[in-house]
């Protein structure tokens, strides 16, 4: 009788282990996903539209300054992307425009 009753406890332990183990895998999965959602880059590229103010088909820097870029560097990202040097954004240099990699 005390070897059935200690088999019935172990396995009610090794049972309950198990759950909590399974319970802790799902939370930390689950933490996991949500935590996935909030880490997007921190500035997203706008829409091009969303840019060009005055629906004239370019943006102006005036008009760049008032969306929100990495560290407020306005000069230089509105410098990347306009790649004819012609002070203007255009709907292609915007979208075709790849940002500079990061030093690692």
């Amino acid at each position: 009788m005390n070897f059935v009753n200690s088999v019935k406890k172990n396995g009610s332990v090794k049972l309950l282990t198990l759950c909590c183990l399974i319970g802790i895998s799902l939370s930390l999965s689950v933490h996991a996903q949500d935590r996935g959602s909030n880490d997007k880059p921190e500035h997203e590229r706008p829409q091009f539209s969303s840019l060009d103010l005055d629906g004239d088909g370019t943006v102006t820097f005036a008009e760049f300054e008032k969306s929100e870029v990495p560290n407020d560097d306005y000069a230089t990202i509105f410098g990347h992307i306009d790649a004819n040097g012609d002070g203007v954004l255009t709907e292609a240099e915007f979208t075709s425009h790849k940002p500079p990699r990061r030093e690692r």
